[in-house]
Formats: C-alpha cells, sequence, structure tokens
C-alpha cells in the first residue's frame, strides 16, 4: 500500500444543464494533470437538484456506460488521474445518487449509492430517488482502502465505522449541504467527528452558492482541517501521509478500545 495520496478537491455551483457541469468537471480533470492522484467532485456534480423540475431532473439519468461517465472515464485515462464522481443512475423504478472511482486508467474501480436520503425540512429526496442498501467494501484510491459516503449520511456515524472496521483510511465525502441555521457548525462538526472517531482522513467535496453551505474540507485523522474552501467554486489540495492514520491508531485506540460485550455495529 501507498504511503502518500495527492487529492484535488473542487467545490462547484452545479447548473440545471448537464453539459455545462460535465465541461466544468472535465476542465477540472485536466487542470489537474499530473498534480494529483485523484479529483473529487460534490453530490449533485451531474445536475443540479431543482425539486420544483424533478422531470427534467429523472429525465437525465443515465448508467456507468452513459456520455456522463465515458466522457469522465476518457478523461481520467488521457490525464492519468483518477476521479470520485456523482451521477443520478438509470435503475428499475427511481433513480440511485450513485458515486463512482474512476481510476487512472479510466476503469471505474469503486461505487456507492445514497443510502440516507435526505427527507427533512422542506425536501423529500425519497420523491425523486431510490435508497442504496449495500455498503461496499473499501476499494483503492491510488492504492489506498477507501470509502464514499454522500451528505445526509455522516449523520449516521455506523456508515462510517463499518468503513474503518474493514480497513479504509480515506473516506470521500460528496455533499449538496443545504445551507441553514447553524448547518456550517453542523457540517463542520460531523466531518471532525467521524475523521476522529475512526481514526482517518475525511476529503469532503460540496457544492457551494447561496443555497449551498459549501466549505468544502480535508480534515486529518487527528481532526485538525488540513485545508477549508470557502463558499465559491474552488477548488483545493492537500497531499496525505496514511502513516498519520497509524500513528493516531496507535495512540488513541478508537477501534481497539469498543467495548463489544456491551454493543456492536450490526451485521459486523
Amino acid at each position: 500500500m501507498r504511503d502518500k495520496i495527492r487529492v484535488k478537491v473542487f467545490q462547484m455551483q452545479s447548473s440545471d444543464i448537464l453539459k455545462e457541469n460535465l465541461e466544468w468537471i472535465l476542465e477540472g480533470i485536466r487542470s489537474a494533470g499530473k498534480n494529483a492522484d485523484v479529483c473529487v467532485f460534490p453530490e449533485y456534480s451531474m445536475l443540479h437538484p431543482d425539486y420544483s423540475m424533478k422531470d427534467h431532473y429523472i429525465s437525465s439519468t443515465q448508467k456507468t456506460d452513459g456520455n456522463f461517465i465515458s466522457s469522465i472515464s476518457a478523461q481520467c485515462r488521457e490525464s492519468g488521474v483518477g476521479a470520485i464522481v456523482n451521477f443520478i443512475e438509470k435503475s428499475y423504478g427511481k433513480p440511485l445518487n450513485t458515486s463512482l472511482s474512476i481510476n487512472s486508467m479510466g476503469i471505474i474501480n469503486g461505487r456507492y449509492s445514497k443510502t440516507h436520503l435526505f427527507d427533512a425540512g422542506n425536501y423529500n429526496e425519497s420523491s425523486i430517488h431510490s435508497p442504496g442498501d449495500t455498503i461496499p467494501e473499501p476499494f483503492g484510491v491510488s492504492g489506498i482502502a477507501s470509502g464514499i459516503e454522500i451528505c445526509y449520511d455522516i449523520r449516521f456515524p455506523e456508515l462510517s465505522r463499518i468503513y474503518a472496521l474493514k480497513g479504509a483510511g480515506i473516506i470521500f465525502v460528496q455533499a449538496g449541504f443545504y445551507a441553514g441555521n447553524l448547518k456550517y457548525e453542523t457540517w463542520k462538526t460531523l466531518l471532525t467527528a467521524r475523521a476522529m472517531e475512526n481514526g482517518l482522513f475525511i476529503v469532503a467535496s460540496a457544492q457551494c452558492g447561496d443555497e449551498f453551505v459549501g466549505h468544502s474540507m480535508i480534515i486529518g485523522p487527528d481532526g485538525r482541517i488540513i485545508s477549508e474552501a470557502g463558499n465559491e467554486p474552488c477548488s483545493i489540495s492537500a497531499e496525505l501521509d496514511m502513516n498519520d492514520v497509524e500513528a493516531y491508531r496507535n495512540n488513541i485506540h478508537v477501534l481497539d478500545h469498543r467495548r463489544l460485550d456491551l454493543y456492536d455495529v450490526k451485521g459486523l
């Protein structure tokens, strides 16, 4: 396993025009060139989730061999860099909110469909999407065991813990975290907690603008914020040393000191 990985996190303000969003993603991958091992894009990177335009949103669904993912895969292969992307996946019934890991050869090597749908406040994600029903095994991102979570998932610590117990050293979070009272504080606290309670890196890419919190972040296993964006389209970068994961877990035994005689995560 490699000791270090260079991540480049892109913060987007997606539109309701798929072609525009795709071009923005492709340019991001091209710009990363050889300066990153993986580019990370947020939830809704395919299309802005306008609930007043459900028909337009749902009609934009594609499978993994559609133009959206195929174009990104081709650009990854050409630029020699991996990508974590989110798209509206065509499925039986309602579409899935799905994220893919595409390696530097343009091959899909990891996938996750959002399991916790955001039915809260004035939002009803389950009116558009079906939930995923599988927690995948960690997959390799430039040789580093990793997992993916999507937005609302970060409010449920079980998912991060399962990834950690299965060997993940990084969790990539893709979000369209809606703005509101204390939402920035919520976003930052949840991301930091997921990092510290599992002793791993959190690499979070977010939508920005008036509707969303923005503030993409890269957080170390000890909760230190390595890099943080504001609330405008931009990118942030960092080189992550996976020895930091081992060092933190050897010092703070967050996984070893669980009281399995009293509790456990169901299914492990």
